[in-house]
């Protein structure tokens, strides 16, 4: 299993990865399926694009997104040495594996190394 950066370049398998969550698990998610179905690749290409202060963290199984994991650090300046984790989520399939593990490890490390 291999853990990294998702770019623009894995909008689809992110919207497939995430519409699954949505449906499998909506309370565990602020947005819903039906809010996020229609959305334009490319709106989802541009939400993947890292900054200094966001990414989006993917769990790959060969060509498979497995798991995912979004960390936005906080903007105000009082808050900035805080970071938070959203919409995490692991598929069925590989759960019990350490795959939602490895994602949260990753997150605190990329948290870390993150400006301020």
């Amino acid at each position: 299993m291999r853990i990294g950066e998702l770019g623009s370049e894995h909008a689809r398998a992110f919207q497939e990865l995430r519409l699954a969550a949505l449906r499998e698990c909506p309370s565990a998610f602020a947005s819903s399926y039906e809010e996020e179905h229609d959305t334009p690749i490319a709106v989802v290409a541009e939400r993947l694009v890292a900054k200094p202060d966001r990414c989006v963290l993917g769990a790959w199984l060969g060509s498979d997104l497995v798991g995912m994991v979004g960390l936005r650090r906080e903007q105000a300046r009082k808050l900035s040495h805080k970071a938070f984790i959203w919409g995490m989520y692991v598929a069925p399939a590989v759960r019990r594996r350490g795959t939602g593990g490895r994602l949260l490890a990753h997150a605190l490390a990329r948290a870390a190394s993150m400006p301020g």
